[in-house]
């Protein structure tokens, strides 16, 4: 990602890195006994397709949206 860019690079490189990471850290959490959640799972989606930045997914984890 541009550091100058207020949007997330979109080149299927890096959404492939962000889906790694994604991948990598879902393992991490199921191996400590996550259960699914889909608030989550979407918003690691739209992070992962360079929809939202770092720090909208962050601000969706802290506070998910009223379903």
């Amino acid at each position: 990602m541009n550091v100058h860019s207020r949007r997330p690079d979109r080149s299927p490189e890096a959404i492939e890195k962000r889906r790694k990471a994604a991948e990598q850290a879902r393992a991490a959490n199921i191996r400590q006994g996550y259960v699914h959640d889909p608030a989550l799972e979407e918003a690691t989606e739209r992070y992962v397709a360079g929809d939202i930045t770092r720090e909208e997914y962050r601000q969706l984890m802290i506070e998910p949206p009223v379903r």
